[in-house]
């Protein structure tokens, strides 16, 4: 699998009820385009917070 580096995030809404909207992803270049409703929306923010208030780890060499 290739990891592509994230430049830029847009969201988008194109409806308010029921709440639907778009996230492009910018990947040097290219953008990817994705659907989103307001459930996945929700799990999207859960994973991202979950994401920001982790503890850093150490690695084995830093032990």
């Amino acid at each position: 699998m290739i990891v592509q580096r994230a430049i830029d995030i847009e969201v988008s809404t194109t409806s308010a009820v029921p709440l639907r909207g778009t996230i492009e992803i910018n990947c040097a270049g290219t953008v990817a385009t994705f659907a989103i409703d307001e459930e996945l929306a929700h799990r999207l923010c859960a994973d991202l917070e979950r994401f920001l208030t982790q503890v850093p780890r150490r690695t084995r060499a830093a032990r």
